[in-house]
């Protein structure tokens, strides 16, 4: 009797402990901690390959995500600014990427640049390089609003979407995790035809590297390479020494 008492107290207290862990496992993290988590999972380089693999269609498009800085002067809490830019045969998309704090939800809003010419390549400088000035970005923006789930951020437009300069309308689904973004952009023209709506599977390839370790590897391949030509030469000299003295 006494081992039956125990062991129905341990079974109860490990069933409590089960159910403590799993509510602390799917409670919702602080707006802030959000805006700085979804952020951080969005910054990397990416790309679809895994996908073409199973959609040939599809066409390969990669992705450079990384932090900047505003040359604000009046920035807003808790605003993580990301700079993105995608390149695909057929496209170029550069946007700015900026995720603040809403009541229940992160705020994503998505910028365009008056001149893309100044911030292309932007995520090959070092971190103190990757510095945009507000006046490149234009006012109008499109926003949607990310929810957290355990292990992703889901978000979306719809219906109403964001107006392209040229009158279409553009509705974005997006769900976005540690090593993952998967978006669907579903483009209708001025009559509300769907003319567009391909769903993208991004997955990470790597972080981004700062350009100092890149740098650094390269000098010390170059260093490498010119040792190894050096000790060739200097080989081939002491060859070419010894033939000429037999």
């Amino acid at each position: 009797m006494h081992l039956l008492k125990v062991s129905i107290l341990t079974f109860l207290v490990t069933t409590f402990s089960f159910l403590q862990q799993s509510r602390a496992d799917t409670s919702v993290p602080p707006i802030k901690t959000q805006v700085q988590e979804v952020a951080q999972w969005f910054t990397g380089f990416f790309d679809n390959a895994q996908q073409i693999a199973n959609s040939p269609s599809v066409p390969l498009i990669t992705m450079s995500n990384c932090s900047v800085q505003l040359d604000d002067t009046n920035p807003l809490a808790n605003t993580q600014n990301v700079y993105l830019e995608q390149e695909s045969p057929g496209f170029e998309r550069l946007r700015l990427y900026s995720f603040n704090e809403e009541n229940s939800a992160v705020n994503l809003s998505i910028s365009s640049f008056l001149n893309e010419n100044t911030v292309r390549g932007l995520c090959n400088h070092s971190q103190s390089r990757r510095q945009l000035s507000i006046n490149n970005v234009e006012k109008n923006t499109c926003n949607l609003q990310l929810f957290w789930e355990p292990k992703s951020y889901i978000g979306n437009n719809a219906p109403d979407g964001c107006i392209t300069s040229n009158g279409f309308k553009v509705v974005s689904d997006v769900t976005i995790e540690q090593s993952s973004i998967d978006s669907l952009d579903k483009i209708f023209d001025k009559k509300g035809n769907l003319l567009v709506a391909t769903p993208i599977e991004f997955r990470r390839v790597n972080s981004v590297p700062e350009p100092s370790v890149t740098f650094g590897l390269l000098a010390l391949g170059i260093w490498s390479t010119k040792n190894t030509i050096s000790d060739w030469r200097k080989q081939k000299s002491k060859k070419n020494k010894t033939s000429v003295s037999s």
